[in-house]
């Protein structure tokens, strides 16, 4: 325990080093947050740094400061720009469309917005919500650590910013990496991450 708190504390510094980075580029920043996260891992323990974030993570937050927590679960996601002149809703119809293309299950979609609009009787900008599943995969996953059932089914938050513009928030495939899988358990999700993929590519397009 007492490495793994040496480990964070470093990166909570390294990370610290990319506060003006994030401002101009957050992605960029996080991207470059991992990778120093993961040379601290190697230079204070010689470890995979995989496994050992992983083992922190299953582990809860109680051994991370606040900031790292919050630097890890920034890198959790992804954000794919829509192109201009495609509406939220096209976009969700999209994403259902693309589901079918790809052959895996559009399980539901949640018009968060909407929903808001109801109970604060205020307009609320574009929000939707869309579970994807494949099921086999997602038992899986739940059969390796039922904490990852947290996860599951995959989403898409299609979201209009505060400045209009149209974005799809989803977690980043790079996880499962930090999930230390087994081959039987990561095979088949990372079939399923491909097809995520396919369904952002296709929809940011509008396509069907």
């Amino acid at each position: 325990m007492k490495k793994l708190t040496t480990i964070f504390a470093l990166a909570s510094v390294l990370t610290m080093g990319t506060a003006n980075a994030f401002f101009i580029n957050p992605m960029n920043a996080m991207q470059d947050v991992s990778d120093e996260m993961r040379e601290a891992v190697i230079e204070v323990t010689g470890d995979k740094p995989e496994e050992i974030i992983a083992g922190v993570l299953l582990e809860g937050g109680s051994v991370m400061p606040q900031e790292v927590t919050k630097e890890l679960f920034m890198e959790m996601v992804q954000v794919t720009e829509v192109e201009e002149g495609i509406t939220g809703p096209e976009v969700d119809e999209s994403i259902k469309s693309m589901a079918t293309n790809e052959s895996i299950l559009h399980v539901a979609s949640f018009p968060l917005s909407e929903q808001i609009t109801n109970v604060t009787g205020k307009p609320y900008r574009h929000l939707t919500i869309h579970n994807i599943c494949d099921a086999a995969t997602a038992g899986k996953i739940a059969d390796v650590d039922d904490r990852y059932a947290v996860i599951l089914p995959c989403r898409i938050a299609v979201v209009e910013g505060k400045d209009g513009k149209i974005r799809m928030i989803s977690m980043n495939s790079d996880v499962m990496n930090l999930m230390n899988l087994p081959k039987e358990a990561y095979d088949p999700a990372k079939e399923v991450a491909d097809k995520m993929d396919a369904i952002l590519e296709g929809a940011k397009e509008g396509s069907f």
